[in-house]
């Protein structure tokens, strides 16, 4: 990257580059999705949420769905579908946001931000569980290996107010 743009990208306050871009997506579904093979554990417990989020199609990398589901208050339980073979990930234990007022609400991710076009996927998550003004503290990062997601890194992530009083 030449030094222009990235004094550029600085100046702007934009990403020196896209992580997305940095992890290609596996190949595309170029046919229906597989129905998910849900025969036992957890994934027979949830087949009904399962099945119908792979009828939705891909939504990350490539062929892959990523689907969630509540599992009481600030809680999501998720999975990661491979729409070609029908095999279901799930991670080790639910997702937890904070417990925040509604007022705050406006500049709250979603859960998830990840591509079609990547491996790469961003979770969303308030660690440790707490009550305040925020409603997730932590992003992870994520990268699928093959068989899995694989974990990078944990970041913790600045408010939007904080930036604008200059704190973190």
């Amino acid at each position: 990257m030449s030094s222009a743009f990235f004094l550029v990208a600085l100046i702007l306050g934009a990403p020196a580059s896209d992580e997305f871009s940095l992890h290609p997506a596996a190949h595309r579904l170029t046919r229906p999705p597989t129905t998910p093979i849900v025969k036992s554990g957890k994934a027979h417990r949830y087949r009904s949420v399962l099945r119908a989020e792979a009828r939705e199609g891909p939504n990350f990398n490539g062929h892959f769905r990523v689907a969630s589901w509540g599992c009481g208050t600030n809680c999501i339980e998720w999975a990661v579908i491979d729409l070609e073979t029908g095999k279901v990930w799930f991670p080790s234990g639910p997702a937890y946001s904070c417990w925040a007022p509604e007022e705050h609400e406006e500049d709250v991710p979603d859960w998830f931000e990840m591509r079609i076009t990547s491996s790469l996927l961003y979770l969303h998550i308030c660690d440790p569980p707490l009550r305040g003004s925020r409603t997730f503290t932590t992003r992870r990062v994520y990268l699928w290996s093959g068989t899995g997601l694989k974990f990078l890194r944990s970041e913790r992530l600045v408010h939007a107010e904080s930036r604008r009083r200059g704190g973190s």
